[in-house]
């Protein structure tokens, strides 16, 4: 198993998450993404190196929007792996992430 991380640079927004967001990393991955959105603004959290996303971790992505827009945060992902994509899809959720 791999640890969730999240490399932010605070002066761009763009947080770059690798590892693995699942059931087993779904609450330190939350509380990671919850200070990638305090940049404000535009973030843009980049999915590329993440290695595996379950639907917990489609739990914590959706959850993360919700509170991007709670803060006034306009929140893009990009490089979400096709898996989640398709998650999204067969769930009814895929037009709720911001890709």
């Amino acid at each position: 198993m791999s640890d969730f991380r999240l490399a932010v640079d605070s002066e761009t927004g763009l947080c770059r998450a690798s590892g693995e967001l699942g059931f087993v990393t779904a609450a330190d991955a939350h509380a990671q993404l919850k200070r990638c959105l305090s940049a404000g603004g535009r973030v843009s959290i980049d999915c590329s190196a993440l290695e595996r996303i379950d639907s917990a971790g489609l739990a914590v992505l959706l959850d993360t929007v919700a509170l991007a827009r709670e803060q006034g945060v306009e929140l893009r992902y990009a490089a979400l792996p096709a898996g989640v994509l398709r998650l999204a899809r067969l769930s009814g959720v895929e037009a709720l992430l911001p890709v």
